[in-house]
């Protein structure tokens, strides 16, 4: 799937590779991995949704490049340095001498202590000991700022993270949502038919990522929870997004899956319920890749499905009514009542003013962003300036509106990454 592509590496990683020794390093002290061809998995430079603001400064950015590392702004997006020690990579075969970075998906920042962050990163499924790239994965996170990382995965926990969600009140309470699919990597890497997952796509840890637990999240064989939210004024409720796909039958099977939809709870991750109410029978437009809530109102809720359906729900996603296809959207933190978003389709910036019913164009989407070049993954609102809003997407393309999405300007691109 071009959109969401989790299952697997590229080619050259998923061949069987032998455990490396932890001693030789590269640059900035990450530790080397195998030597290979830094191939992207489909557009190059993905960010997924990696960007973030600080939410107390809006000149404090972060963004996770596939193949390049983490890096950081303190001036707004006019210079970046590079942030990424102590995040494991692969060594490149080339004279670079620099790593290779698999997939960095989400990143999530302490409001209380901004200082404070941690990055979900995935590839293939797999665990911290597996002779493959999975051992590079998972979750990492760093108290000052990025400057250093530290990689917080435990021993059973699949590294596949896809989706991180904090406690707002405590940052030492996490979850992380995995691809629940079977290990990528053909043996004698894994055993066919091998899964990490058996309880469900969800691992919770209340020491900052220390040790973790895999809830009992209503799985079935490769469920995948892609987007995972926590209600801001009652950290007790989650709200998963989640899609399941068939290791067979190329990278879109969704259509011969079983499918869960929006995953929630109200009891702090305890007990979890599924539904599918008010979704098409087509288990296409079940197949969840993109989840919003909205900051001050979490019964407000927009999803993406992996087809050509999008919806709308005002009740957290008990139950969910169709709109028009958004890819991206996200809500505005300083609106009450849940209703104003922004969102992008094809080739527009869309705006909402009642919850993801109706949607006009407020503004054609920045050149650098097409289907050939690659679409927004990411659209990020201010905390602190209710015109200040950014999209980010492949090839490192981050651009930045201060008329709440009528204008836009570049800020960041491939080339302008310091090397």
């Amino acid at each position: 799937m071009r959109r969401l592509s989790i299952a697997s590496i590229a080619t050259v990683l998923a061949l069987a590779l032998q455990p490396v020794p932890a001693a030789p390093q590269g640059a900035g002290g990450v530790p080397r991995m195998q030597v290979v061809s830094c191939v992207p998995h489909s557009f190059p430079q993905r960010t997924q949704r990696s960007f973030a603001v600080d939410p107390t400064d809006d000149r404090t950015l972060y963004i996770g490049v596939e193949q390049e590392g983490f890096f950081k702004s303190v001036d707004g997006g006019a210079t970046w340095v590079r942030a990424s020690d102590g995040l494991r990579a692969w060594a490149r075969n080339d004279a670079s001498g620099l790593p290779c970075f698999e997939e960095f998906y989400e990143t999530v920042i302490n409001a209380k202590n901004p200082a404070q962050l941690c990055i979900a990163r995935a590839g293939g499924p797999g665990l911290l000991s597996s002779p493959t790239s999975a051992g590079t994965n998972g979750v990492y996170c760093s108290n000052d700022g990025a400057a250093t990382w530290t990689q917080r995965v435990g021993p059973a926990t699949n590294t596949a993270a896809v989706t991180l969600a904090v406690d707002p009140t405590d940052f030492d309470t996490m979850y992380v949502g995995v691809n629940g699919g079977p290990c990528s990597n053909p043996p004698p890497a894994c055993a066919t038919g091998t899964y990490f997952n058996t309880r469900g796509s969800i691992y919770k840890s209340t020491d900052g990522g220390a040790t973790w637990t895999e809830l009992d999240a209503l799985y079935i064989p490769d469920l995948r929870v892609v987007a995972l939210r926590i209600d801001e004024a009652n950290p007790n409720v989650l709200i998963a997004a989640t899609f399941a796909k068939l290791p067979t039958g190329g990278p879109g099977n969704f259509g011969e899956a079983p499918q869960r939809g929006v995953l929630r709870s109200t009891d702090g991750a305890r007990t979890w319920s599924a539904s599918l109410v008010g979704m098409s029978a087509d288990p296409r437009e079940q197949a969840l890749l993109e989840l919003a809530i909205a900051p001050r109102n979490a019964l407000r809720v927009f999803a993406t499905a992996s087809s050509n359906a999008a919806y709308w729900s005002a009740d957290g996603g008990i139950t969910l009514t169709r709109t028009a296809r958004i890819s991206v959207a996200t809500f505005d933190p300083h609106d009450a009542t849940g209703l104003h978003l922004l969102g992008i389709n094809d080739d527009s910036v869309q705006e909402s003013r009642d919850g993801g019913r109706t949607w006009q164009q407020k503004a054609r989407l920045p050149a650098a962003y097409t289907r050939e070049l690659g679409l927004p993954t990411h659209m990020v609102w201010s905390r602190t300036d209710a015109r200040h809003v950014f999209l980010a997407g492949p090839r490192a393309t981050v651009f930045e509106s201060r008329d709440a999405g009528a204008t836009w300007r570049q800020i960041l691109s491939a080339d302008r990454l310091p090397r």
